[in-house]
């Protein structure tokens, strides 16, 4: 059980290192963001929470 735990623990804090870097991403380099694969851009931007008025 202790093992479930820690490794849900290791997985919510790997999300939210990559949701952090996603928005610093997506905020602060959009030139560099821009770059990026279409499909990639699309998901990092859904991924943020910016994209929910996109169809």
């Amino acid at each position: 059980m202790d093992d479930l735990v820690e490794k849900f623990i290791q997985v919510m804090l790997a999300l939210f290192v990559f949701w952090v870097a996603t928005n610093f991403l997506m905020k602060f380099l959009p030139g560099l963001a821009t770059l990026l694969p279409l499909p990639i851009y699309e998901f990092l931007y859904a991924f943020t929470g910016a994209g929910e008025g996109v169809p």
